[in-house]
């Protein structure tokens, strides 16, 4: 069986240890590179996107995936790269959170491993965090693009006021940012001056991607 479909076999059966110990044996015995392991994942998640934009998979199955593919990553092949010198190639950095008076995580979480796993730098802040603290660690970090999730309808003005921030300190133009959540709408993106709006973590990754180029 070829690498990639052991790989893709493995993610699908979200089989961790599996994983772990296919990239650590793969990597032993000099059949691919760290690098050449990332692309290969990259596809199956693409793959695994594609089948739950089709609704032949659900979200439980996103998630496993989603996390099996990020602790292989984070446990295996991000410390080869560090160890060989190099350094993972990054499609940009992003900085998301669940903004203030909200403590919903699921989506946004399922958006940051999604994320972390096409390729990007994520930083994660968690729930209920502030304009400020948004503001503070994309400064800290360099990020190209600040996430801000919103699941309850009373936290939607909190996305707002991250972006009146972020004009009143002069950075609108510095960062993108892209809004999500249950009661966000493309309309409501644009009426709070807001990069782009998605509705799950496949369009998430898209409109990321866009941004970023």
């Amino acid at each position: 069986m070829a690498l990639e479909e052991k790989v893709k076999n493995l993610i699908v059966e979200w089989d961790e240890e599996g994983l772990i110990k296919l990239c650590l044996s793969t990597l032993e015995n000099k059949e691919a590179t760290a690098e050449e392991l990332l692309k290969i994942i990259g596809k199956v998640m693409k793959f695994i996107g594609d089948q739950f934009e089709s609704e032949e998979i659900f979200l439980p199955d996103l998630i496993g995936s989603a996390e099996v593919v990020k602790k292989a990553i984070n446990e295996v092949l991000d410390p080869a790269i560090r160890a060989s010198g190099g350094e993972k190639k990054s499609l940009g950095k992003v900085v998301i959170g669940t903004v203030e008076s909200d403590v919903h995580s699921i989506g946004k979480d399922l958006v940051a491993s999604f994320l972390f796993s096409n390729g990007f730098e994520v930083y994660n802040l968690g729930v209920e965090v502030t304009a400020d603290q948004f503001i503070s660690k994309a400064e800290e970090v360099g990020a190209n693009i600040i996430g801000l999730s919103s699941l309850l309808t009373m936290s939607m003005d909190f996305q707002k006021q991250v972006i009146e921030e972020l004009k009143k300190r002069g950075l609108r133009e510095k960062y993108k940012v892209i809004v999500g959540g249950a009661p966000t709408t493309e309309e409501w993106a644009d009426q709070i001056g807001a990069d782009a709006h998605a509705d799950d973590a496949i369009e998430a990754v898209q409109k990321v991607q866009q941004l970023c180029k």
